[in-house]
């Protein structure tokens, strides 16, 4: 009987002191490297723009902030260089307000519907609907602006407003003329502070549709059912039971569009109107004025100037403390809505900073009606005030009432609480049930408008001779205009964007998913939201700060006067790029079953093996669809291309020079167009959709064959 060779014992791979191989090893130092990477990105922005603007911050002192006067005049003797931001902080926070206002209404009725009314077959195209309003440029909703909305608003809208109205401050037609100290009317353009109010509200519809669709649908089925049981009518559970329970979602959703529409820049410099020197801030919203992000996107002429380019670094300043903060507290709020409600508090502390937030929530009303009283004028919020008081004082007396055993009259207790009366529940219910189709209505409807502007005005130049081939040189040989320069400007930089963004975000969402249970981990996650919240522009004059400035990447025989280059646009896209690749990474990967690891390491397999081999194979489609919404973020760039990659009308022999793009071509030529020319800006807008859908549709595709596998 032949005996059996012996088994060669297993080989035994070298370990590191911790027990891990040397390859493990290597691989976490390099992910943690290109995690340490995004902290450092941010770290940088906040110290190049607090150096950058360090000259303002010494020189302007408070008055920078108190003053409206901007003015630049380097042929004076001596130059002058006033600069005063009070007009520019003043814009943002009114845009900002029409925003969350007029978009957050829309935005929670709209998830309101979807989550609790629309039925499966209508929820799902409704949503992904809306949510590709966010894959519109916000340089297509400004020309789109420009040329629909805003002649809309200024020829009938507004002046009903006005007729209507004009007795409320916040629609009065006259400004105050600090030269002349006298009122002067106001020419109603269509663009002005609400029409850019407006415009903000519309963009930030998907972010806060979307994530408040999210919580509602969290909420447990108890509270639902609770409340039917108890008689409660449909709108009386979502009112009572459903939207309070997301509450700090909800909030910080709508706290997400704030730090949106802070940051918003080209869609502001289309339709704000611009501010004046002259004219300080008015209550009036019909009056022109201008942003902190349209400011600084408005003074890249000025950006030579040493004086002028410090004051524009501490505008870039001032908007990232302000998005910094904004984000801190949404983010906070959506984490705490995810941990679910917390236990009522038991120490006596803490009962006493919930006894101040009670009646903090019970004043707000009050509170905000006050502060906004510039804009309503004092005797109406006073008299908003009073019949809130006067209802509250009715609640109170019949519940003193009853206690007492007395009988409150009937008709004053259906003016405290109309909700005793079923036929007034009944009306309020199916009147709640059409606003929220309103709602959802007006969420889409600018999605359509702009799809079919943008179809029929520009799919037609698609086909006019040489649209796609020539670039805009005028030629005196008469060869029509195009747009192939920006085309492949925009193609160019988005490529050098991806290949620079790609890598860091990739490989540091490998670290957050497989190695990132610890603090550092979730510094790098926060540091990840908060460059995701960075505004645009901010990242265009940082890189502008290092990169244009000292002449990087330039080549030897390009522009002395103009050293924005192609490299420096793609750098500062391919910054942008990062952490949408990394936050989506990261909880694709998490989305692996965890079996599949443990297999793979119980048969000897080391880690970074496993996480290449296993991991990443296995959600490949996941990480593919977050790649291309990373990708198709920034093809829609306008804003930062601005500092960095200026602009040409022809395609550059090098990529060290100058170069267009369809964002930056669309920006650049709709000022003082005429209508031939309209019509290839309606024509770019068309070519930059497409460009953006097709990449929008390869997402779905992608998402689409990742639920398949995983089923």
């Amino acid at each position: 009987m032949a005996t059996e060779a012996p088994v060669a014992p297993p080989k035994v791979r070298p370990a590191t002191k911790n027990g891990s191989s040397t390859g493990d090893t290597i691989f976490v130092s390099v992910t943690v490297v290109f995690a340490c990477l995004i902290i450092f990105i941010v770290l940088l922005f906040a110290f190049q723009l607090t150096v950058g603007s360090w000259d303002s911050l010494t020189r302007n002192g408070l008055t920078f902030f108190t003053s409206f006067e901007w003015v630049i005049n380097e042929q004076a003797e001596p130059p002058v260089f006033i600069f005063g931001a009070l007009n520019f902080i003043y814009g943002t926070f009114v845009v900002s307000t029409i925003a969350v206002v007029l978009g957050g209404a829309v935005s929670l009725g709209s998830a309101i519907f979807l989550s609790e009314y629309a039925p499966g077959w209508v929820r799902g195209p409704l949503s992904s609907t809306i949510e590709l309003l966010a894959a519109v440029p916000s340089v297509i909703y400004g020309f789109w602006g420009v040329q629909v909305l805003s002649p809309i608003m200024g020829g009938s809208i507004e002046p009903v407003l006005r007729s209507a109205f004009g007795w409320i401050p916040m629609f009065g037609d006259q400004l105050f003329n600090t030269a002349t100290k006298r009122d002067v009317n106001i020419q109603l353009t269509g663009r002005d502070l609400l029409t850019a109010g407006i415009i903000l509200s519309i963009m930030i519809i998907p972010i806060v549709t979307s994530i408040s669709r999210d919580v509602l649908r969290t909420v447990p089925d108890s509270q639902r059912e609770g409340m039917l049981a108890m008689g409660a009518t449909k709108w009386q559970t979502i009112q009572r039971a459903v939207v309070p329970y997301g509450r700090s979602g909800i909030v910080g959703a709508i706290i997400l569009g704030l730090g949106r529409a802070i940051g918003e820049t080209v869609a502001m410099v289309f339709l704000v109107g611009g501010a004046s020197s002259i004219f300080g801030p008015s209550p009036t919203l019909l009056a022109k004025g201008e942003t902190l992000a349209s400011k600084i996107s408005t003074s890249v002429g000025d950006a030579g100037l040493p004086q002028a380019f410090a004051a524009i670094m501490q505008l870039g300043l001032i908007l990232f403390v302000i998005t910094f903060l904004v984000n801190t507290a949404a983010r906070a709020l959506v984490v705490n809505a995810a941990k679910g409600k917390k236990a009522p508090p038991t120490d006596g502390a803490a009962k006493t900073w919930s006894m101040i937030a009670t009646w903090a929530g019970r004043l707000a009303f009050p509170v905000i009606i006050l502060i906004f009283s510039p804009y309503l004028g004092l005797p109406l919020a006073l008299g908003i005030i009073l019949i809130w008081g006067g209802l509250k004082f009715l609640k109170y007396q019949e519940a003193k009432t009853k206690e007492s055993g007395g009988t409150f009259p009937r008709p004053l207790s259906l003016i405290a609480n109309p909700n005793q009366s079923y036929q007034w529940r009944k009306g309020v219910n199916t009147t709640m049930r059409w606003v929220l189709i309103g709602a959802t209505t007006l969420a889409v409807i600018p999605l359509f408008s702009i799809l079919l502007f943008v179809t029929f005005r520009g799919l037609p130049q698609c086909f006019e001779p040489g649209f796609l081939f020539n670039d805009s040189r005028p030629d005196t040989a008469g060869e029509p205009l195009g747009l192939a320069h920006a085309i492949l400007g925009t193609l160019s930089m988005t490529g050098i964007g991806a290949l620079v963004g790609i890598p860091i975000g990739l490989i540091a969402g490998v670290y957050l998913s497989e190695f990132g249970n610890n603090r550092f981990a979730d510094v790098v996650r926060f540091t990840a939201d908060m460059l995701q919240g960075i505004p645009s522009i901010i990242m265009g004059i940082v890189v502008y700060q290092i990169v244009v400035r000292n002449r990087w990447f330039v080549d030897a025989g390009a522009n002395v006067t103009a050293p924005q280059t192609g490299w420096a646009g793609g750098l500062a896209l391919g910054i942008m790029i990062v952490p949408v690749i990394c936050r989506t990474t990261e909880e694709i990967l998490k989305l692996v079953p965890q079996n599949i690891r443990e297999a793979a390491l119980g048969l000897g397999v080391p880690k970074w093996r496993v996480t290449l081999t296993v991991v990443l194979p296995a959600a490949f489609s996941g990480v593919v669809t977050g790649i291309l919404l990373g990708v198709a973020r920034i093809a829609g760039e306008t804003a930062p291309l601005l500092f960095t990659a200026g602009f040409v009308t022809y395609f550059p022999s090098s990529i060290g020079q100058q170069t267009p793009a369809l964002t930056t071509y669309i920006f650049q030529a709709s000022r003082g167009a005429t209508a031939e020319e309209i019509n290839r800006l309606w024509g770019a807008a068309f070519v930059l959709v497409f460009i953006i859908f097709a990449l929008t549709l390869a997402i779905r595709f992608f998402t689409r064959s990742r639920l398949k596998m995983s089923l």
